[in-house]
């Protein structure tokens, strides 16, 4: 029986996927894209459903309402008071709509501690050996910190608006939302940015997650003017959210959509997703190459 070379034998090649997205073992042949995007499809809605049974364990739907969703709304309404201080009716809107629209984004950045997570609990050697991109794995085992956001920002709105006097054009509310989840799965590209960080120095994360939440609260529109000139301007223009939600912010005045500001979103989007995807591959291998998954 012929042997078969040590390159072309199964198992895990560094750089290389394995499973239904890797060469046959024997022929070298590559699956057809339909088959390598079933597969990646699959992969991601294994990982989901994974990522929404471990929300479950968190949150009951009790404490998930009355606890966690309550607090975020006291979290906007705090802000918004700041606004009625001033004795500025605007500002007060300007605050509260703002607060309202980032829970989704901040709500993505979940993504960085529980990343951290699978590596402190020993379940990130296993996902690296999973039959496929190791980033579409980890990726997908996030997606709950997505909707939970997107949820509780939907329901801020529609609590603070009629409690405060916002003025929100209802019947533009499904294009607002759906502005908002561009603006969340934009920021949620910068998390996994960040997750490539705090994969390798886990003591990291909050100061990641909590300089990236100031820095979003300062320059993307939503306590202030977004900056247009100078370094700040600059960095604002590449954030996510700054795009999003000044389109979302004329949609609830009852003006039109804004295109430019929506593609400019899905360009930020689309630009950190590709860098999301180069730094978080360098660093598994770095960290398989290195050994140093075994650390704690």
């Amino acid at each position: 029986m012929t042997e078969l070379a040590p390159e072309r034998l199964p198992g895990r090649v560094p750089g290389r996927p394995r499973g239904d997205l890797a060469p046959d073992p024997l022929s070298g042949r590559r699956a057809s894209p339909l088959v390598r995007l079933r597969a990646a499809a699959r992969q991601v809605a294994y990982g989901a459903l994974a990522s929404f049974q471990d929300y479950r364990a968190m949150f009951t739907l009790r404490t998930w309402l009355f606890g966690w969703t309550v607090r975020l709304i006291c979290q906007v309404l705090f802000f918004a008071s700041l606004g009625r201080l001033v004795g500025s009716p605007s500002a007060e809107a300007y605050l509260a709509f703002g607060n309202a629209a980032i829970l989704g984004p901040l709500g993505s950045l979940g993504v960085v501690s529980s990343t951290v997570g699978e590596r402190v609990s020993g379940t990130l050697e296993f996902l690296l050996l999973s039959r496929g991109s190791t980033f579409l794995v980890l990726a997908s085992r996030g997606l709950h910190w997505m909707a939970d956001g997107v949820l509780t920002s939907t329901i801020a709105l529609c609590v603070v608006s009629p409690l405060l006097g916002v003025p929100l054009h209802w019947a533009a509310l499904p294009a607002i939302l759906a502005v908002l989840c561009l603006s969340t799965v934009s920021c949620y590209c910068l998390a996994l940015c960040m997750t490539s960080i705090s994969v390798r120095r886990p003591g990291s994360r909050m100061y990641l997650t909590a300089g990236t939440t100031i820095v979003l609260m300062l320059l993307a529109g939503v306590t202030t003017a977004v900056p247009q000139a100078g370094a700040a301007g600059l960095l604002a223009r590449i954030l996510p959210l700054t795009h999003g939600l000044s389109a979302a912010r004329t949609l609830a005045a009852g003006g039109p959509l804004d295109l430019g500001a929506v593609a400019g979103e899905a360009a930020v989007a689309a630009g950190w997703g590709l860098l999301a995807w180069l730094l978080l591959t360098r660093a598994l291998r770095h960290t398989v190459r290195t050994g140093s998954l075994s650390l704690r």
